[in-house]
């Protein structure tokens, strides 16, 4: 568990834009290079000019050359930290993309049973994972550099001090050691307590409507906060031991300062050293100090990194829906068959649908019809391969539904259900939708050939009109008009209706209704429904529900 090893699983990422990072981390080396001579400077100043020859020229000079340093610094240092960070957002935004990628492709018996809100945490860590590159691994080489180099001068400066010093840098690893078991374990509970956290509070905002209509406020409220002072509670812990940590270690620099007081001011005392050497030595020693309590604490960091690249590659890692569909539908649909078809969700121990058995081919108009709760929707949620059968098959042109790549079948079939989802844009970017090869003027046609242009002209700014969140600003009946112009603007094999006349207003049901009666479609239309009153074209029906 978040062991280190889980960074190489971000090799393919790192050689992608390991010229950036090759370049940052050079500039930090050269900055920490161009620093070091400072403290040495100072001690020089001090020794030579403030208590020696007292020259203003001098003291000028070295002044000039601190400066120069300074500036050098300066500007190799923002030059480092823009890559770092450039490399940092390149990144983290690759590894979105993947996670996204990957959830869409994620079969939906594993999406409907997670809550939507925890997978948003688990992307959000993205960040956390690619800050150790600008951060942790930045923090690691700096204060290496510093540390090195600050040692080397150090035992050219006075050997017997930089020894007392070095005696005291195990201890800063040792308490980080003893700390390391709870930061690691406090990490995880973090990270999975705001995940939870996130997905509460996406399914309260998500749902805020019905939370007022139910007055459900109060409820919903202390569920959040239940989940809400357990994330507190479990931080508590984490600062605490974080500040154990942090307070131990300022006692060990406060012991380590004390030390080198201790000895320098003997060894000025009996000539033996100077001011300035002592110093540029205190300068030195906070220097190693500072890094080696930097390198110590890097470790509850890496861990936390480590913990996030597991639980993401927890997914990435996961089967997809295609795993072991490898045949593609080369050619239009001419027949679905449905041999014992039974389904029942999972953790359901109730079957949905129970042995259904039909077939239908092309050029065929037909009704599924059945009470509310039969499973009419569940079936057309198998057909489209977003589930797979409990028992029995599912045929396409005598192929297994369960061999078939979802892709290839999805592209062959058109679908309105009674739930639309419209994306936020215009109108004519929802009908437009996936379907890369067509243009307004194509919509414009089919528009006309539907007798829909009086229709669509009294939208606010017809297929320009805009179309917010959640299909706020258009109404239902609307939607499914929109939804029905963009199946039939696909020229799918199959075109599937779900309760298209159910939830909408009586002119858009005789608006659908007309078209399905007057239109001639090419391929199946299966058209799911409680009602039939107005469904005389129909050619076939079939019934779901109790035998």
């Amino acid at each position: 568990m978040g062991k280190l090893r889980s960074l190489l699983k971000l090799k393919p990422f790192l050689q992608k834009y390991k010229l950036l990072l090759f370049f940052a981390l050079i500039g930090i080396i050269l900055g920490s290079i161009v620093a070091i001579p400072v403290p040495y400077i100072i001690g020089k100043i001090m020794d030579d000019v403030l208590i020696g020859s007292k020259s203003f020229n001098e003291f000028y000079f070295y002044i000039g050359i601190i400066t120069i340093l300074y500036v050098l610094k300066y500007f190799i240092s923002i030059t480092s930290n823009y890559l770092s960070s450039k490399f940092n957002n390149f990144m983290s935004n690759d590894l979105r993309f993947i996670l996204i990628d990957k959830v869409m492709d994620l079969p939906m018996d594993y999406l409907a049973n997670v809550e939507k809100g925890y997978l948003q945490g688990r992307i959000s860590e993205c960040d956390s994972i690619t800050a150790i590159f600008s951060g942790t691994i930045i923090s690691i080489l700096l204060s290496t550099v510093n540390a090195v180099l600050s040692v080397s001068t150090m035992f050219v400066i006075n050997y017997k001090l930089a020894i007392a010093v070095l005696i005291l840098v195990p201890f800063f690893f040792i308490l980080a050691k003893f700390s390391n078991h709870a930061l690691t374990k406090n990490t995880k509970k973090m990270l999975e307590d705001s995940a939870i956290l996130n997905a509460e509070c996406f399914e309260i905002i998500n749902g805020v409507e019905d939370i007022k209509i139910l007055n459900g406020k109060a409820y919903s409220l202390g569920k959040f906060k239940k989940k809400l002072d357990q994330f507190i509670k479990i931080t508590l812990k984490q600062n605490k031991t974080m500040l154990l940590l942090s307070q131990n270690v300022v006692g060990v620099n406060d012991v380590g300062t004390l030390l080198i007081l201790l000895i320098a001011g003997n060894l000025i005392i009996k000539g033996e050293f100077t001011v300035g050497l002592y110093t540029t030595f205190s300068l030195y020693s906070s220097k190693i100090f500072s890094s080696t309590q930097l390198l110590a604490n890097i470790g509850p960091s890496l861990k936390q990194a480590c913990l996030s690249i597991e639980r993401l590659y927890e997914l990435i890692d996961m089967d997809d829906e295609n795993k072991g569909k490898n045949k593609h539908l080369n050619k239009k649909i001419e027949s679905i068959k449905l041999e014992n078809v039974t389904f029942k969700y999972k953790n359901s121990i109730k079957n949905v649908l129970d042995s259904l058995n039909f077939e239908i081919n092309k050029g065929e108009k037909v009704l599924i019809s059945g009470e509310n709760g039969t499973g009419k929707s569940t079936l057309i949620k198998l057909l489209v391969g977003l589930y797979e059968p409990t028992e029995g098959r599912i045929l396409y042109n005598n192929l297994d539904l369960a061999t078939i790549n979802n892709e290839s079948l999805r592209s062959r079939i058109g679908i309105v259900s009674q739930n639309m989802f419209l994306f936020k844009g215009t109108v004519l970017d929802n009908i437009l939708y996936g379907q890369n090869q067509k243009k307004r003027k194509d919509v414009e046609k089919l528009i006309i050939k539907l007798n829909l242009e009086n229709y669509i002209s009294r939208l606010p700014e017809g297929l320009d009109s805009k179309i917010i969140q959640n299909n706020n600003g258009i109404s239902g009946g609307q939607t499914q008009v929109i939804a029905f112009i963009r199946a039939v603007l696909s020229n799918k094999d199959i075109i599937i209706l779900d309760e298209p006349i159910s939830n909408v207003d009586a002119e858009t049901r005789n608006i659908i209704l007309n078209i399905l009666k007057e239109s001639k479609f090419d391929g199946i239309l299966i058209i799911i429904s409680h009602f039939t009153k107005g469904m005389e074209f129909i050619n076939k029906t079939i019934k779901v529900g109790k035998k």
